[in-house]
C-alpha cells in the first residue's frame, strides 16, 4: 500500500512538472516611440490563439500559462502600428504611430511606394518635425531637413514665405523654386502662410530624374509632395493647441554713432550740419555737444512683437468613413510698428469606402489672411532705414508728444512714426485648395484613380496716404493731397487626373507595378489695379471720394497643359529593382512649333543586406545602392511669352495699339538632365541610418534675351539659348545613442555640396543682374564683379586699390573690376546638425543650421561708412574712432574730409558664413496614468526658441535674409535696384505652448 501511494504521488508530480514544462509566464511593458510614455489598453494577443490580454495604466502586461509552443505576439493600439514580436522574458515593445508608417510607405510621383522599392533620391518630412519651429510658413520649417535642399529665409516679414533650392540653381530667368504638391494637386507658393503646418503629416522630397521626370517640364527643380492628415477609424479624438510667445530682434551689434559722435564728427569735417542746421550753420562747442540729446534709433524701431496661436482639431470616425477636421486662427505683432499678420485656417479631410471596390475622398483648406505692410519703396519709408541712416541728435517726438516733422532722412523730411500712422497698407488674403479623389478597384491587380483640384489665390492690397500725411505733401506738394491705390490680383488653377495603375506580384518574387494617365490642367490670372488721389479729410477713406483717377488698369492672362504620363517598375524578390517612367506635355506658353516636350527617366536599384552573402551580418540593417538618369524641364515664364504682344497707347487723343514684342513660334522649355547615384545604409538595429548621394544636372535650352537687328523694329526677344550645369554631395548621418526604457538620446547630422557653372550664353555676352553682380560663361551664377580693395596707405591715408593686373594704386577706375569666382553669393556648404534626449516624459531637443563660404556685398557699410560723403545722414562709429589721422596709422578706415568719395569695391564684401540655433524644444508629456481621471489621452507643455543666437562674422542685421537669392545683395530691392532695401530681419522668438488631446 505504501509502495502504491508513493507511485501515484510521484505520477502527480511528474505531471505537473509535464504540464508547467508546457505553458510559459510572459512579462512586459508596452510604450509609444514617439512620446516614450506607456501605451495604457493595448491587446497584447498570442499569435494563433485567442489568449491575450491589455496592458495597465503603466503599460505593462502578465500573460500566464501561455503555451511553450508559441513564438510570437501581436500588440495593437488604436492609431498605431500593430507589431508582431518574438516571445522571450521582459519584453519591450516599442509601438509606431500610424503617421511613422511614411517609413515604410511613402507618397511618390502618382501614388505610393515602400522606401525599400524606390531608386529615386526621396526625403522625408515628419509633422513632428515642422510643428516644433514656430514659423509662419511652413516652407520655412524645412530648413536642414533635407540634405541638398537649401532653405533661406528672403525677408522676416510675417507670413513671408521662404526661398527654397533642391540641388542648386538650374535657371537664370525662369526661376529655381520646386514644385509643390499638395493631397494631388499642384500649389502655387504665393502664399504658403495660409496652409496650417500643423494639417500636414509629412512631406516628400523628390530630387532626382527617377523620382522628378514623370513631372516632365516643371520638375527640373525638384518637387515637394505635401500629404495633410486623414481620419482614423474609432472614437472621435479632439486635440487642442494653444501658444504665446514674445520676439525681439537677433542682433544689437548697431555700431552707429550716438549724438555726440556725430557732432564731433561733423565738427571735425567741418560740414556745419548738426543741431545748428544748413551747410552754413556754426561749430558746436565741446559743452553743447555733451549736453545734446541723443536718440538711439535701433531702440526706437525696434520693439517686442507678440505671437498667439490657437487650434482645434478632430478625427475619427468609422470603417467605412474617415474624417479629420481641423481649425485655427494665428495672431502675430512683428518686431517693427507696422507689420502685423493675423491667420484664420479651416481643413476638412473626408475619406468613405462605398464598397470593397470603390472610395472616394475630399480633401478641402480655406485660409484667410491679413498682413501689415512696412512701406518701403522709398528709402525714407524704411524703418530699417533709420536703424542706420538717422541722425541721432533727431528725436522721433517733440516734448508735447507731438511728431517731430523736422527729420530728415536721405533727404527727404519724413517721420516714419507719422508715416506708419497717417499712410496706412496691407494685403488681405484668402487661399483655398481642394481635391477630390476617386479609387475603384476594377479587378484586384487593376485600379482606375481620378482627382480633380483646384488651386485658388486672391489678394487685395490696400495703400493709403491721408492728405494731412508728410508723405502727401512730399509726393504732391502742389497738386491734390492723399491717395488711395487698391490692387486685386487672382488665380485660379484646376487640374484634372486620371490614371490606370497595375500592380501584382508573381511567385512571390516577382513585383510588377505600371501606371498610365492623363492630365489636364488651366490656370486664369487677373489683376485690377485703381489709384485717385484728392482727399479732403484722412478719415473719409472710400475710393469714390477721391477727386481723380490718377490711374486705372486691368490684366487676364491664362494658360493651359495637357500631359500624358506613364511609368512602370519591377522588383525581384525586393532585391533588384528597374523604374522607367514617361511624360509628354504639351503647354499654351510655348511656341506653336514647340509646344510638346518628352521627359524620361531610368532608375535602378539594389537592396543588398538581402544577399545571401550578407543574410549573417547581424550589425547590417539595410544596405541599398541606387542609381538614375533621366530629363525634365522648367516651363515658368510669361503666359504670353512665345506670342507677338501689343502695347496700347494714344495719339492725337485717341487709343491707339503697336506691336510691342515679336512671336517666337519655336520657344521652348528649359530642359535637365540630371544623372545620381545614392547609398542607403542602417546598422545595428536601424540605431545608425546613413545615406549619401552624388548628382550632376546639367540644364539646356535656357530662356535668355537675344539681340535682333534694327531693322526689325525690336531690340531683343527670348530664345532657348544658354546652358549650365550644377553638381554636389549629400550627406545625412542619424543615430540613436541610447535607447532604453526611459532613456532615448539620439544625433542627427546633415550638409551639402553644390558648384555651378554657367556653360553657354548667347553670344558669350555677360548678364548684369545688379550691384556688381552679373553672370558670366564659364563662372558660378551670380557671380560679383568688382575693383579689389587693397587697404588704406599708413603714410597717407588714401584708400587703395588693386589695378586689374594685381598693381596698388590709389586711383580708383572701375575698368579694374575683375569676376571673383572664390566669393559668391551662393555657399560652398551648408548643412545642420541636432540632438534630442528623453527621459521617460521629459524631452529635450535642439537643431543647428549652418551655411559657409558665401559673400554678401554689404551696401549698407557703403553708406555709413562713406568716408565723408553722406554726412547728412548717421554713420559707423569706426568713422570716427578708427580713420587715419597721422601717417603710420595702420587701419581699414581711410582719411575723412567732407564730401569724400567711397566706391563700390570689396571693401564692402563680407564673407557670410554662420552657425545659427535654429530651434530648441523643451517638453513634459503627463504620464497617461494622471490623466485617466480627467478624462484625456494625452497632455504636453512645451517652450520653444526659434534663432536663438548666431554666430557670424557678417555685419549686418541678418546673414541669412541678406542674402538675395536673385544677387546675394544685403541692401537691394531687386536686380539693378536703385532703392536702397534695408532687409526685414530674422526674429528671436520664445513660444510657450499647451497641448490637450481628448
Amino acid at each position: 500500500m505504501k509502495r502504491k501511494l508513493m507511485l501515484l504521488l510521484t505520477c502527480l508530480f511528474v505531471g505537473i512538472g509535464l504540464v508547467t514544462a508546457q505553458t510559459q509566464k510572459v512579462t512586459g511593458v508596452v510604450i509609444s516611440e514617439e512620446d516614450g510614455q506607456p501605451v495604457v489598453g493595448a491587446s497584447v494577443l498570442v499569435k494563433g490563439t485567442n489568449l491575450g490580454t491589455i496592458t495597465d495604466v503603466d503599460g505593462n502586461f502578465t500573460l500566464s500559462s501561455v503555451p511553450s509552443s508559441a513564438k510570437t505576439l501581436q500588440i495593437s493600439y488604436i492609431g498605431m502600428q500593430t507589431q508582431e514580436v518574438a516571445i522571450k522574458p521582459n519584453l519591450r515593445v516599442v509601438l509606431k504611430s500610424d503617421s511613422q508608417m511614411v517609413d515604410e510607405v511613402v507618397v511618390v510621383a502618382y501614388g505610393s511606394a515602400k522606401k525599400s522599392s524606390l531608386t529615386g533620391s526621396v526625403d522625408i518630412v515628419k509633422a513632428e518635425q515642422l510643428t516644433k519651429v514656430p514659423v509662419t510658413s511652413f516652407d520655412q520649417a524645412l530648413q536642414g531637413k533635407s540634405a541638398g535642399v537649401q532653405v533661406t529665409a528672403a525677408t522676416g516679414r510675417p507670413g513671408a514665405g521662404a526661398n527654397i533650392k533642391i540641388r542648386g540653381t538650374s535657371s537664370i530667368s525662369a526661376g529655381s523654386d520646386p514644385l509643390y504638391v499638395i493631397d494631388g494637386v499642384p500649389m502655387s507658393s504665393t502664399d504658403f502662410a495660409s496652409i496650417n503646418a500643423n494639417d500636414i503629416e509629412y512631406m516628400s522630397i523628390l530630387k532626382d530624374a527617377s523620382a522628378t521626370a514623370i513631372y516632365g517640364s516643371r520638375g527640373s527643380n525638384g518637387v515637394i509632395l505635401v500629404t495633410t492628415k486623414k481620419g482614423k477609424s474609432g472614437k472621435t479624438t479632439f486635440n487642442i493647441r494653444a501658444q504665446y510667445g514674445i520676439s525681439t530682434k537677433t542682433t544689437d551689434k548697431f555700431e552707429m554713432m550716438n549724438a555726440q559722435e556725430k557732432l564731433t564728427y561733423e565738427r571735425q569735417l567741418g560740414s556745419g550740419y548738426g543741431a545748428t542746421g544748413g551747410a552754413n550753420g556754426g561749430a558746436m562747442t565741446d559743452e553743447e555737444i555733451a549736453a545734446h540729446p541723443s536718440t538711439n534709433w535701433a531702440d526706437e524701431i525696434f520693439r517686442t512683437g507678440a505671437t498667439q496661436l490657437y487650434e482645434l482639431n478632430m478625427s475619427g470616425g468609422s470603417e467605412k468613413t474617415k474624417f479629420y477636421i481641423s481649425g485655427q486662427y494665428y495672431d502675430q505683432d512683428a518686431i517693427v510698428p507696422g507689420s502685423y499678420l493675423t491667420r484664420e485656417t479651416a481643413r476638412i479631410n473626408v475619406e468613405h469606402t462605398v464598397s470593397d471596390r470603390l472610395k472616394v475622398g475630399v480633401a478641402t483648406s480655406a485660409g484667410i489672411s491679413k498682413e501689415g505692410l512696412l512701406r518701403t519703396d522709398r528709402n525714407a519709408l524704411n524703418p530699417f532705414n533709420y536703424v542706420y541712416s538717422a541722425n541721432p541728435y533727431d528725436a522721433p517726438f517733440n516734448e508735447d508728444g507731438s511728431y517731430n516733422t523736422d527729420i530728415t532722412v536721405g533727404g527727404v523730411p519724413l517721420n516714419i512714426f507719422e508715416n506708419i500712422d497717417n499712410n496706412p497698407s496691407y494685403i488681405n488674403r484668402l487661399k483655398i485648395v481642394g481635391a477630390f479623389n476617386l479609387e475603384w478597384k476594377i479587378w484586384d491587380e487593376i485600379k482606375y484613380v481620378t482627382v480633380a483640384g483646384v488651386d485658388f489665390n486672391q489678394a487685395i492690397q490696400y495703400r493709403y496716404n491721408k492728405p494731412e500725411s508728410q508723405l502727401s505733401n512730399i509726393l504732391s506738394p502742389d497738386g491734390p493731397k492723399g491717395y488711395r491705390n487698391d490692387n486685386f490680383t487672382q488665380r485660379a488653377t484646376w487640374l484634372w487626373t486620371n490614371m490606370l495603375t497595375y500592380e501584382k506580384t508573381f511567385n512571390s518574387v516577382h513585383a510588377v507595378k505600371a501606371v498610365v494617365g492623363m492630365e489636364a490642367q488651366a490656370s486664369k490670372y487677373r489683376r485690377i489695379n485703381a489709384m485717385v488721389e484728392g482727399f479732403a479729410i484722412g478719415k473719409l477713406d472710400a475710393i469714390s471720394i477721391g477727386s481723380t483717377n490718377k490711374d486705372v488698369l486691368g490684366t487676364t492672362t491664362e494658360w493651359k497643359m495637357l500631359s500624358y504620363l506613364g511609368s512602370a517598375g519591377y522588383t525581384y524578390d525586393d532585391k533588384y529593382i528597374l523604374d522607367v517612367a514617361l511624360r509628354r506635355d504639351g503647354s499654351s506658353r510655348f511656341g506653336a512649333d514647340n509646344q510638346f516636350g518628352t521627359f524620361w527617366a531610368v532608375g535602378l536599384g539594389w537592396n543588398m543586406e538581402r544577399e545571401k552573402f550578407l543574410e549573417n551580418i547581424e550589425w547590417l540593417t539595410r544596405l541599398k545602392i541606387r542609381g538614375s538618369v533621366g530629363t525634365s524641364g522648367n516651363n515658368n515664364i510669361g503666359d504670353y511669352a512665345a506670342q507677338g504682344v501689343y502695347g496700347y497707347g494714344s495719339y492725337n487723343s485717341e487709343s491707339t495699339a503697336y506691336p510691342s514684342r515679336l512671336p517666337n513660334p519655336n520657344l521652348s522649355w528649359e530642359k535637365s538632365m540630371q544623372t545620381s547615384v545614392g547609398l542607403d545604409a542602417s546598422f545595428f538595429d536601424s540605431r545608425l541610418s546613413v545615406t549619401f548621394d552624388l548628382y550632376k544636372r546639367k540644364t539646356t535650352d535656357l530662356l535668355l534675351a537675344t539681340r535682333l537687328s534694327m531693322t526689325s523694329g525690336f531690340s531683343s526677344r527670348i530664345d532657348n539659348v544658354g546652358e549650365m550645369e550644377n553638381k554636389g554631395y549629400e550627406l545625412a548621418i542619424s543615430g540613436d545613442v541610447i535607447r532604453t526604457n526611459d532613456w532615448t538620446f539620439s544625433l542627427n547630422g546633415m550638409i551639402s555640396q553644390n558648384k555651378n557653372k554657367v556653360l553657354k550664353l548667347y553670344e558669350g555676352n555677360d548678364i548684369t543682374i545688379g550691384w556688381n553682380s552679373l553672370v558670366s560663361e564659364g563662372h558660378p551664377i551670380n557671380v560679383y564683379k568688382m575693383v579689389r580693395w587693397a587697404g588704406v596707405n599708413p603714410a597717407n591715408g588714401d584708400a587703395l586699390y588693386y589695378t586689374k593686373d594685381g598693381k596698388i594704386t590709389n586711383v580708383y577706375n572701375s575698368d579694374d573690376a575683375v569676376i571673383l569666382d572664390d566669393k559668391t553669393p551662393d555657399p560652398k556648404y551648408f548643412g545642420s546638425f541636432g540632438a534630442k534626449l528623453a527621459y521617460k516624459g521629459i524631452e529635450l531637443s535642439g537643431d543647428f543650421y549652418f551655411s559657409g563660404g558665401n559673400y554678401i556685398y554689404n551696401h549698407i557699410n557703403f553708406f555709413t561708412q562713406s568716408d565723408g560723403s553722406m554726412i547728412d545722414q548717421n554713420l559707423d562709429k569706426k568713422l570716427l574712432y578708427n580713420q587715419w589721422t597721422k601717417p603710420g596709422d595702420i587701419t581699414n578706415i581711410p582719411k575723412q574730409s567732407l564730401n569724400n568719395q567711397s566706391y563700390q569695391s570689396t571693401r564692402y564684401l563680407e564673407d557670410a558664413s554662420y552657425l545659427r540655433l535654429r530651434n530648441i524644444t523643451l517638453a513634459y508629456t503627463l504620464p497617461k496614468r494622471w490623466l485617466k481621471p480627467l478624462r484625456m489621452e494625452n497632455l504636453r507643455i512645451y517652450a520653444q526658441g526659434l534663432n536663438l543666437f548666431t554666430i557670424t562674422n557678417f555685419s549686418g542685421l541678418d546673414p541669412e535674409v541678406g542674402d538675395s537669392p536673385t544677387t546675394g545683395l544685403a541692401a537691394t530691392a531687386g536686380p539693378a535696384a536703385s532703392v536702397l532695401d534695408f532687409s526685414f530681419p530674422a526674429a528671436r522668438t520664445i513660444m510657450f505652448g499647451i497641448e490637450i488631446g481628448f
